[in-house]
């Protein structure tokens, strides 16, 4: 072989291993894209996940770029769906509440007065 046939050779080589590196890195990319759609919807649908899955692609996963905003996106998603969630469940028991008869004392003060307390005593007899 002569040194022009060497040369081309190896940058073929070189060429096929970078385009391999470069298909690695997509693949992960992929991978990792389709697991933070999991994050986002655990953490929307059960708050308490998303902090997993913060604190997981922040101080596990390699802390890239990638992973650290996927990591904050799955803790405000959390935080947001939280907030929603208590609002609408204050909301619904303020609700249920106003329906339920009010407790006053006045039913209470009427009972014990004196002429109330002889009627009381007139109907148990």
């Amino acid at each position: 072989m002569t040194e022009l046939e060497n040369n081309e050779a190896y940058k073929k080589k070189v060429e096929l291993v970078e385009a391999l590196a470069q298909l690695d890195a997509k693949e992960k990319l992929m991978k990792s894209s389709k697991g933070y759609g999991k994050a986002y919807f655990w953490s929307v649908l059960l708050p308490p996940l998303g902090i997993y899955y913060f604190v997981r692609y922040l101080f596990f996963d390699g802390g890239d770029e990638e992973h650290v905003r996927a990591g904050v996106i799955s803790l405000v998603l959390t935080l947001v769906s939280l907030l929603v969630s208590i609002l609408l469940l204050g909301g619904m028991f303020s609700q249920a509440s106003s329906l339920l008869p009010s407790q006053g004392g006045n039913a209470i003060q009427e009972m014990i007065t004196p002429g109330n307390q002889q009627k009381i005593l007139d109907l148990y007899r």
